[in-house]
């Protein structure tokens, strides 16, 4: 059994390492926290940044219906694009195709 002054020592030294453990905490707590705003800070810069770039963008020009286009134009217009995606469709099918099965 201890004497009265050794549960007193013991009592302290309890209370001195758990407020150090709790200071240790509270430091590294602190320590994110100002890491967590500043990085905070950067981010709302960069969300400013972004804004600004994207107000510059945000008036697009307004497509033309095809409703007020001419119809003959139109349809060659459809007509040259379906020949062109076919052409390329092509060209890949011909890269695909083994040496031996390519017709020249």
């Amino acid at each position: 059994m201890l004497p009265w002054w050794g549960w007193t020592l013991l009592w302290v030294v309890l209370l001195v390492g758990g407020a150090v453990l709790v200071g240790l905490r509270a430091r590294a707590t602190w320590r994110s926290l100002r890491a967590l705003t500043a990085e905070l800070g950067r981010a709302g810069r960069l969300v400013e940044e972004l804004e600004r770039a994207a107000a510059v963008d945000r008036e697009p020009e307004a497509p033309v219906t095809a409703v007020v286009q001419d119809p003959h134009s139109l349809r060659e217009e459809h007509r040259r694009e379906r020949a062109r995606q076919a052409d390329a469709r092509r060209t890949r099918n011909a890269e695909r195709m083994p040496p031996w099965a390519r017709v020249h």
